[in-house]
């Protein structure tokens, strides 16, 4: 546990630079004020004409302030002395109120450093290590963990708070009642050593409330992901029961959390109790004290033993919280560890001849199967390059390959003949348009939606690329047009219309290679002959890669390939391979109705 707190406290302390001195500063000048009121307590009793024994050490502490008043030129009062009691308490005031503006300043920052860090890192990780991620464990450390963690710092600040003013009370203490104040000293001591297996339960629990809450936010956003095939299969009921036994799994680690610091507090109360008695007996029977120093030493018991509870119950939050921190940190590790290469701007990949396969093997770990093996294959500038082949074949894995979203297992991938590798392929995917089989739209309006892909294009530009994805008639059908919310995932909208939404978005790109993944499933075959038109009618200026099993899209490519268990089985144009009488490809066209 001292790992953890000695890693947050450098975290932060990075993160909040002047701002924790400040911080600081203020803690300081609000115990200093507090002081000051102890200062005046002794000097305004006597005043008030409480006995404090002028040869006792409170009465001599009394004289030496009287004193030091004098020095000043002020006549110590009783009114004088209410008087500085009320200033103290206004000084007080305004700075404890900048102290907690600090302390949430500071906390606010540092929940918006640890968000953002981990934003760009799980956006710079490969997107091998992200298809192995769960989603919902991202959107958990970002919201839940990054709140818990920022948390700790609102929590430790006020323990550290409460341990400056507890302090100061401990030095009055000492100077007026040496042999108790170290006697109590010594007793907190045994307490706090006591209480520390409550401490490591605290964040213990702490660390199942990390684990148990991230299943919850995976349950939830998995069914809402699927509620329409839960309400679909009446599986409402069941997915229902699931997510209610995770929040009372969660109600549950809660109240343990609770229970063990609520425990501990009561612990350290009796303690206290008894120990505050203890010493007073000792102090009245064998140290001889005045009754009113009796009096003064309850009034500085009463004051310090709270103010180190306080600082405990603030320590034990600290130490509640602190496993979100340490789930941030790991998340954000594991990501800058599996982090996409920094772009090689020296060498920006152009496409003016060919992407090439060479000899290509890869393999989705841990998985011992390869999913290609040894796949050649060429893509020439300006051609359509078809690539077909049952499901599980490894089409996608070939399109994922050749927009650089991973690198070769074995063998290489190469544009123009240079190596496309992780350094490169962040300038060469900003030349691509893709389109894939499940198309993602954000829950906004149309127009946001396509200039997504391209900030700067203009309406005609939005118009034409609508157009040539035949999307332009619904689109005008729409309630406000162009300028119409789409829902969450573009839910308002048919399959067909979001794909054809996409491929517009993917055209608008004017990309000098236009990746189109299983793209054209869901349409109706006029719309489909429209886009497929359109996209033939850009055969020489873009180059387009049809990943298909619908063999009727790719009967105008340029070159298909056929891919079976991985490998190229076949290559060639439409005519050559439907002419193979014992070709696999001919028989898919006898399968699908289009054989001659």
């Amino acid at each position: 546990m001292f790992k953890a707190v000695s890693a947050y406290t450098k975290s932060l302390a990075a993160v909040a630079r002047w701002r924790l001195g400040y911080t600081f500063a203020l803690v300081v000048i609000s115990s200093l004020t507090e002081g000051l009121g102890l200062a005046l307590l002794l000097p305004t009793l006597q005043l008030a004409g409480v006995d404090i024994g002028s040869g006792s050490a409170a009465g001599r502490y009394a004289a030496v302030v009287r004193e030091g008043l004098g020095a000043v030129g002020l006549r110590p009062t009783l009114a004088l002395m209410l008087a500085l009691f009320v200033w103290i308490i206004c000084v007080r005031a305004i700075v404890t109120r900048a102290q907690g503006m600090a302390i949430t300043v500071l906390f606010e920052t540092f929940a918006q450093h640890l968000r953002q860090r981990l934003f760009e890192a799980v956006s710079g990780a490969n997107w091998l290590f992200i298809c192995k991620s769960r989603s919902s464990d991202f959107v958990h450390a970002l919201t839940n963990e990054v709140d818990r963690a920022s948390g700790a710092a609102h929590q430790g600040l006020y323990s550290v708070s409460g341990a400056a003013v507890a302090a100061l009370y401990i030095v009055a203490s000492f100077i007026l009642f040496p042999a108790s104040t170290l006697l109590m000293l010594a007793l907190c001591a045994v307490l706090g050593l006591l209480l520390r297996a409550k401490t490591r339960a605290v964040y213990s629990v702490g660390s199942e409330v990390s684990d148990v809450t991230n299943s919850v936010y995976a349950a939830a956003i998995e069914h809402f992901q699927s509620i329409k095939t839960a309400k679909m299969y009446g599986a409402q009921r069941r997915t229902c029961d699931i997510f209610s036994g995770l929040t009372r799994e969660m109600t549950a680690t809660g109240l343990r959390l609770t229970n063990e610091q609520l425990s501990a507090d009561a612990w350290f109360e009796i303690g206290s109790a008894v120990m505050m008695g203890g010493m007073l007996l000792v102090a009245i029977k064998w140290m001889a004290i005045s009754p009113a120093e009796v009096l003064i030493l309850l009034v500085l018991f009463a004051r310090v033993l709270p103010r180190i509870r306080s600082m405990q119950t603030s320590y034990r939050g600290f130490v509640a919280l602190l496993p979100g921190f340490a789930t941030v940190t790991r998340i954000e590790e594991q990501c800058r560890a599996a982090a996409e290469p920094d772009r090689d701007v020296g060498q920006p990949m152009e496409f003016r001849s060919a992407l090439r396969f060479e000899n290509v093997s890869f393999t989705y770990p841990p998985n011992a199967t390869p999913v290609l093996r040894g796949i050649d294959l060429t893509i020439s500038v300006g051609r359509t390059v078809a690539i077909v082949g049952p499901s599980g074949a490894g089409k996608s894995t070939i399109a994922d390959l050749v927009m650089g979203l991973m690198p070769a297992g074995s063998g290489r991938v190469t544009v123009d003949g240079t190596p496309l590798n992780p350094a490169r392929a962040l300038s060469w995917r900003e030349g691509i348009g893709y389109v894939g089989q499940d198309t993602y739209l954000f829950h906004d309006t149309v127009r946001a939606n396509l200039l997504w892909a391209r900030p700067d294009a203009n309406e005609n530009q939005l118009r034409a690329a609508l157009r040539k994805a035949a999307a332009d008639e619904f689109v005008a059908r729409l309630p406000d047009g162009i300028d119409t919310i789409v829902g969450d995932r573009g839910a308002t909208l048919s399959q067909g219309e979001r794909q054809r939404l996409a491929l517009a978005r993917a055209i608008l790109r004017q990309p000098r290679l236009l990746v189109l993944d299983e793209s054209t499933n869901s349409l109706d075959s006029e719309n489909e002959a429209r886009i497929l038109g359109a996209i033939e009618q850009m055969q020489g200026g873009i180059t387009t890669v049809l990943i298909a099993h619908r063999l009727s899209t790719i009967r105008w490519a340029d070159l298909i390939y056929v891919i079976e268990d991985g490998q190229v089985v076949e290559s060639g144009d439409w005519t050559t391979l439907s002419a193979r009488l014992d070709g696999r490809f001919r028989s898919w066209c006898v399968a699908q109705g289009l054989a001659a």
